[in-house]
């Protein structure tokens, strides 16, 4: 099926409302760009106090998409389920009426959409996409009805995802304690040399089996 493609200018708004540091009150929360891992999980929220931050914010809320727009390859895609403020390298977009907030972040966070991100970005140190290239992207554009049925996959794959690395996460955490249980702590435990427990062979033989 084909759908209509619109450009993302025309189903959602790039917000960048900003409040100055002296504005913020205590106890906002703050997000950076480093406290959104690649791929958009949110992995720490920052709370704050009146004067913490030195520099204007950009205001966010619960319907906006945080999009960093600095190394946008890293795709720092984000969907908060709170109200806060975020670093001017995170851009808050709010879909409209026409699309779903969910469909359009798996949209945005495909690698396609990532690698027009990456080549539409300018700066070679620290490359930015601009507010006004991020507006241009083109969206497809099927019914709410089907925006929703895609978006309800692709979050349950998420899910599935999160899932497997925290389930590595245990093994990694299991293996260490095995480690330990069978041969102690590596920073208690008494330590030798390797030459104090192994012969050098420095002439160029080697030990042949007899059987």
């Amino acid at each position: 099926m084909i759908w209509p493609v619109v450009p993302l200018s025309k189903v959602a708004d790039i917000e960048r409302d900003g409040i100055s540091p002296e504005a913020i009150g205590d106890g906002t929360l703050y997000l950076g760009l480093e406290h959104i891992e690649s791929g958009g999980r949110i992995i720490e929220v920052k709370k704050v106090e009146n004067g913490d931050l030195a520099s204007t914010k950009f205001k966010f809320g619960p319907k906006h998409i945080l999009y960093g727009k600095l190394r946008p390859y890293l795709a720092k895609i984000a969907t908060p389920d709170f109200a806060g403020v975020c670093s001017t390298d995170i851009l808050p977009i709010l879909p409209g009426p026409q699309i779903d907030r969910s469909y359009l972040k798996h949209f945005l966070r495909q690698p396609s959409q990532v690698e027009i991100a990456k080549s539409r970005s300018a700066g070679a140190n620290l490359p930015r996409l601009s507010p006004g290239e991020l507006a241009k992207f083109e969206v497809p554009l099927p019914p709410l009805a089907e925006q929703e049925r895609i978006s309800t996959i692709l979050d349950a794959a998420d899910a599935l995802r999160a899932k497997r690395r925290a389930v590595l996460a245990k093994l990694d955490t299991l293996a260490q304690s095995l480690f330990i249980e069978m041969f102690g702590d590596a920073t208690t435990v008494e330590k030798r040399s390797l030459a104090s427990v192994c012969d050098l062979i420095t002439d160029g033989t080697h030990y042949t089996p007899t059987y």
